[in-house]
């Protein structure tokens, strides 16, 4: 989510000029239940910091360490920035999971849906949306509209692909860097949280951005994440991003299954890889 936040900036010419004769695909019916008994790899950042912000950088850590520990969750991220709105609807496992992702511009949408099952993702989209957020050059996105397309991990494209589509993924996306502060008990829609906030980095934003985040978790030994909001200030370059995530319905039932016919998407660069051959004089 965060290295789409980036993407924005870029996609935003690629959808006004391609997907405007797009029809976003439809979203996958999923009925068979993945089980969800093997544990995300995902290694959540430690935040090693002293003073007044210790007690608010441990509250953080126990909460998201407790969220990683769970079945399952549903988000819904916005993205706000250059004139494009990104909305990313996610229901993810420990192993498992699947996104819906929609762009819009000046009236424009393009649409891509995401399924991660073990250890083989799919995704199924524009060719705009395609050529953002997987990385795909405009020929290869253009291939790789409609179908269903496989992504495996020797592919360069899995681990950006298969992004925020466990547990453990989406908990490492809600993690704020040093200095860490607030402990700040509220109300929000009736129950009481803690909001933290702290610096914003990840794949796609440096320190040097200078972007801040703001974390709420429930008050309680067993704290959950609940909302998440980031905010990269303009610069002389770049307009302002912003984002909002909320996380809900802790141990739903969550079930993907992979789609009935799929194009491996080494197929799809084969075929639309070409070879430059010398001019004969």
């Amino acid at each position: 989510m965060r290295k789409l936040l980036v993407a924005l900036g870029l996609v935003a010419v690629g959808i006004g000029s391609s997907a405007c004769s797009s029809t976003p695909p439809a979203t996958p019916t999923t009925t068979t239940s993945v089980p969800h008994t093997k544990a995300s790899t995902t290694t959540l950042p430690t935040t090693p910091v002293t003073g007044a912000s210790t007690a608010a950088a441990q509250t953080m850590n126990a909460a998201l360490r407790h969220g990683r520990s769970r079945p399952s969750l549903h988000y819904v991220s916005t993205s706000v920035g250059n004139g494009l709105t990104t909305t990313i609807i996610g229901d993810v496992g420990q192993s498992s999971g699947t996104q819906t992702i929609v762009v819009s511009y000046q009236g424009v949408k393009a649409t891509m849906v995401i399924e991660l099952v073990g250890h083989e993702a799919y995704f199924r989209g524009d060719a705009a949306a395609i050529e953002v957020l997987i990385n795909l050059t405009a020929a290869q996105s253009a291939a790789a509209a409609g179908p269903w397309v496989s992504v495996v991990p020797t592919d360069s494209v899995y681990q950006s692909t298969a992004a925020a589509l466990t547990v453990g993924s989406v908990m490492s996306e809600l993690a704020l860097s040093a200095p860490i502060a607030g402990e700040r008990t509220a109300v929000d829609g009736g129950r009481t949280v803690v909001e933290i906030s702290g610096a914003w980095t990840g794949e796609g934003i440096t320190a040097k951005d200078h972007a801040t985040g703001d974390l709420e978790v429930s008050k309680g030994n067993a704290s959950l994440p609940i909302r998440f909001n980031g905010v990269m200030p303009a610069t002389a370059s770049a307009t302002r991003f912003a984002e909002n995530l909320v996380v809900s319905k802790w141990g739903e039932a969550v079930h993907v299954v992979p789609p009935a016919s799929s194009v491996p998407l080494a197929t799809i660069l084969k075929t639309t890889t070409t070879t430059t051959q010398p001019v004969v004089v």
